[in-house]
């Protein structure tokens, strides 16, 4: 057996063996530490051959998983390899067509790769969203105030090949250590694109406070939007952050520390009841990020396109709305909640914003999609309501 037939075995054997609900990350993970005959080459390669074929969704049904990893191969590359050569020649000698005529040539239905386009939200491009599926997002980090030429310099001695995206976003190579080039949380943090972007309702028209703003960041997890609020407001906040698993705010504690922000109040709530000890302020900010299907991340965790059931949405909008119209009712008059998802559907995103606004007679200033595949990075969905 050739090293590309058993590249192609031991990917087959980790997708047959898939578990709902297992990531794909720690699948391999898991197989990598039973077998330590892969080198660090070999797991590369391998890993890369499971994440291509679950880039594909389902299309090509009725193939068998030994060759939709080579359809998807065929399909996610661009040019001519020795794994597709010694198991596909005639694929790899047509590596450089287009993608309409790779589809063409395996015979694949581009609407079978993303089978919710019924579900997205009306301003998504339905075909571009799809196609994207089949390429790896970018690895993005954002550079916090006041270091961003000693991290470029950093990068530019060790030459790394990194893309300056603005004045605080940088798309870095996938493999990239970045631990070697700066001190993470406390000078970069990894963040996409669009993630990014969320509080630029903020910056765009110019929104300002005499004294430091309360602010409740509700389903805080581990805190990057909390982090990018700090750095927004240059620090000058009264922060209160929250979640229900009290693990995730366990990371938080050490990513602020990292981050250098120590003066804030923490604790764990499930925001889909009525909290036992609710806040006693009203807050002039709350950030909702909102447990949600993570649909416009599949990119990076394309397993999701083969495992995701399209009943989950609804159960996703019923937590959102009860989440969001719970968190709202802590908001001061003329406060501003971002009522913010990583999600491509509307009944998690246009639905929930409505609701909200007709049900607690809101305003909505901000309803947008953040589209990340027009440039390899996620999609998120911001809408900014007051009273």
């Amino acid at each position: 057996m050739s090293r590309y037939q058993s590249h192609q075995l031991t990917a087959t054997q980790i997708i047959q063996t898939a578990k709902k609900g297992e990531p794909l990350a720690f699948q391999l993970k898991k197989t990598f530490a039973a077998n330590k005959k892969y080198g660090s080459k070999d797991r590369k390669i391998i890993a890369t051959l499971c994440y291509q074929y679950y880039r594909i969704g389902h299309a090509l049904p009725n193939a068998t998983v030994h060759h939709k990893i080579l359809a998807a191969y065929f399909l996610c590359n661009h040019t001519p390899s020795d794994f597709l050569e010694n198991l596909a020649t005639q694929l790899n000698t047509k590596i450089h067509l287009p993608l309409s005529e790779k589809c063409n040539e395996l015979k694949i239905n581009i609407n079978q790769i993303f089978i919710f386009q019924q579900e997205l939200g009306i301003s998504i491009d339905a075909r571009a969203f799809t196609l994207s599926m089949l390429t790896q997002p970018k690895f993005f980090v954002r550079v916090r105030p006041n270091v961003f030429s000693y991290f470029i310099s950093d990068l530019e001695e060790a030459n790394i090949d990194y893309q300056n995206i603005t004045d605080t976003c940088i798309a870095l190579p996938q493999s990239t250590a970045l631990e070697k080039y700066a001190i993470v949380n406390k000078n970069v943090v990894v963040q996409d694109y669009n993630s990014q972007k969320v509080f630029n309702y903020l910056l765009d028209n110019k929104v300002s406070f005499i004294t430091p703003p309360n602010v409740w960041d509700c389903c805080a997890a581990s805190g990057g939007k909390s982090i990018l609020l700090y750095d927004i407001l240059k620090g000058k906040i009264n922060l209160s952050v929250s979640d229900i698993r009290a693990s995730m705010l366990n990371n938080l504690r050490t990513r602020f520390k990292e981050a250098g922000i120590n003066n804030y109040l923490a604790f764990v709530a499930d925001l889909s009841k009525p909290m036992l000890t609710p806040p006693k302020i009203k807050f002039d900010f709350i950030i909702c990020d909102v447990p949600c299907s993570g649909s416009g991340t599949w990119g990076r965790t394309p397993e999701q396109l083969v495992f995701f059931e399209k009943t989950e949405i609804k159960n996703y909008h019923a937590l959102q709305k009860n989440i969001s119209s719970y968190a709202i009712t802590f908001l001061k008059k003329g406060g501003l909640f971002f009522y913010i998802t990583c999600s491509v559907f509307e009944q998690e995103n246009e639905a929930v914003v409505k609701h909200l606004a007709t049900q607690f007679n809101l305003k909505i200033l901000q309803m947008q999609y953040l589209k990340g595949y027009q440039m390899q990075a996620d999609t998120m969905f911001v809408a900014v309501l007051t009273f």
